[in-house]
């Protein structure tokens, strides 16, 4: 690997679901992330997968969905070597989460690019899924 790692928490609390996603770039170079996922602080598409652990399904995705031309340099975020980043999004009216208390799996696939000149290049990390309980 090149010493590059990303993580998820869930904050479900206080009425809502807030995901906190960090990337650690432990490596000796730049690498680039989506600025969406670490500068915004709402969805423009269901990037997480939400799964209720009493069915076993997915939960749909019912927030907002941008159509937008393709990916470009300007899309993307640098990690210096050493440096750390995250970003806390409020996904609460995002994905439909069932009325009462339930018990639910979050997973993101993550990934970074090593070099800007290959934008289709992503380099995937593992990351581990999240479970929480959220009460709506």
């Amino acid at each position: 690997m090149d010493g590059v790692s990303e993580q998820v928490k869930v904050d479900a609390g206080r009425g809502k679901v807030v995901v906190t996603l960090t990337v650690d770039n432990a490596g000796q170079r730049a690498v680039y992330v989506p600025k969406a996922l670490f500068e915004d602080d709402e969805l423009i598409a269901p990037v997480f997968q939400v799964r209720d652990m009493a069915t076993g399904q997915d939960i749909d995705y019912i927030g907002r969905k941008v159509k937008r031309g393709p990916i470009t340099l300007d899309d993307y975020l640098a990690v210096k070597p050493g440096e750390k980043k995250s970003n806390s999004i409020d996904i609460t009216s995002s994905y439909d989460f069932r009325a009462g208390e339930h018990t639910y799996q979050l997973s993101y696939s993550g990934s970074y690019l090593k070099d800007l000149a290959y934008l289709n290049a992503l380099t995937p990390v593992a990351v581990t899924p999240v479970t929480f309980t959220f009460r709506k």
